[in-house]
């Protein structure tokens, strides 16, 4: 079998050119096509709106005005019945940001209005350790299934280092937050992120015992990751990426939560096999996103809204869907996507394009058996790192044209 770096550098090198290669997003007239059946799929709503930016974050959005943020729910709003009135079915919602749970009540509205236009099924909702008790409120642990925060690290050292200490507390304070709303939601995950470029193996062991002390019903392990803007900078400042350590400190990862949890994804873990988790690019195949920044897959077309308040805005007044941007692909290239994410998912099948999994199997993805080995969690997680700076990259490109003024909606 191939050496494990070899292979990690194969997967690495052929993830980022098939996003180099695909994802070149460009402007467009297209909308959404109508719903051409009632295959339930999931709605992803983006809140761009954040009291602080974290240096590392390469997610779209905005410093927090909060009459920018009243009028952005009022047109999120006309937006998701926009796609209602074009047919579709959803099942699920993932809300993601930004900072989600910035104004409890109108995210509260949000959730209202679409379980009033769907039938609605789960709802997953992201949060920071600040906004926690705003929303630990009756109303909520209702219509919330799935809690994810972002606590990141249990280290001071690094809260400090990424600009969180200050904003969201000691590691302690963060660790006793998480834990006193454990029992208010159906699901609690934590985010938490390894590979830091001074981050030893004494240390990971240190964030899995807090881990496993917590119980939180699920946990996201995944490595620390340069948007390309600003991987120079951080590089500099904080440390050149190790690819070989990654690949240490995930083992590790693997073999002691293996113990107490089962492994859902390449990065998730659930005390209970068959919770929902929240990486839902591996269950749906399409979805649709609403929202300034959000993306929709329908078909084998990925569609991008305006990353600019004031357009969002102005489309929206319009009775138009804010689609600004898309790029349609191959079969082949739609097939070899769904190959990488159902791998991710730790689901292996036998309906994979079959010379990219003889290729996958020589790499070691695959045990014995046919099904994705201890190896291939941590290649797929490779694959998974490197689409998403890819993506990050589609968000830089769209946002590259921003100034403040695309932060606010004044009118």
């Amino acid at each position: 079998m191939l050496s494990s770096t070899f292979s990690a550098k194969a997967v690495s090198q052929v993830m980022r050119y098939a996003t180099k290669h695909f994802l070149h997003l460009q402007p467009t007239k297209l909308s959404l096509p109508k719903a051409t059946d009632d295959k339930p799929r999931l709605l992803y709503i983006h809140i761009p709106f954040c009291h602080t930016l974290c240096p590392y974050c390469s997610f779209h959005k905005f410093p927090f005005d909060e009459q920018s943020a009243l009028k952005y729910f009022e047109l999120l709003h006309k937006e998701i019945r926009l796609v209602h009135q074009l047919g579709y079915k959803f099942d699920s919602i993932y809300f993601g940001g930004g900072t989600t749970t910035i104004l409890p009540q109108k995210l509260l509205e949000t959730i209202q209005l679409a379980k009033s236009l769907f039938d609605i099924k789960e709802i997953s909702c992201e949060s920071d350790p600040l906004h926690i008790a705003d929303i630990n409120i009756p109303e909520f642990h209702k219509e919330i299934d799935r809690l994810s925060i972002g606590i990141q690290s249990f280290n001071n050292e690094y809260l400090i280092q990424m600009g969180r200490h200050h904003k969201f507390g000691s590691a302690q304070e963060q660790f006793e937050k998480v834990k006193a709303i454990l029992e208010d939601f159906a699901i609690v995950n934590v985010d938490i992120i390894y590979n830091y470029p001074s981050q030893s193996e004494a240390q990971i062991h240190e964030e899995i015992d807090q881990i496993l002390k917590l119980r939180p019903k699920q946990v996201t392990f995944y490595p620390l990751m340069y948007a390309p803007n600003i991987q120079e900078h951080l590089s500099k400042e904080w440390g050149e990426l190790n690819d070989k350590k990654e690949q240490k400190l995930y083992e590790i990862i693997q073999k002691r939560m293996g113990k107490a949890y089962t492994q859902r994804s390449s990065w998730a873990w659930s005390l209970e096999g068959d919770d929902i988790i929240d990486e839902y690019v591996i269950e749906r195949s399409e979805y649709v996103g609403v929202g300034s920044g959000a993306f929709s897959f329908i078909g084998d077309t990925l569609y991008a809204n305006t990353f600019s308040l004031p357009k969002y805005a102005e489309l929206l007044k319009q009775e138009k869907l804010p689609i600004t941007h898309a790029v349609s692909f191959p079969k082949r290239a739609i097939a070899e996507y769904r190959m990488v994410t159902e791998l991710f998912g730790l689901h292996a099948s036998s309906k994979h394009p079959k010379i990219e999994q003889f290729l996958l199997k020589r790499l070691g993805v695959y045990d014995t058996e046919g099904n994705v080995s201890q190896k291939g969690s941590y290649l797929m997680s490779v694959m998974m790192r490197e689409f998403y700076n890819g993506m990050d990259y589609v968000r830089e490109t769209m946002r590259k044209s921003l100034d403040e003024k695309d932060g606010l909606i004044v009118k």
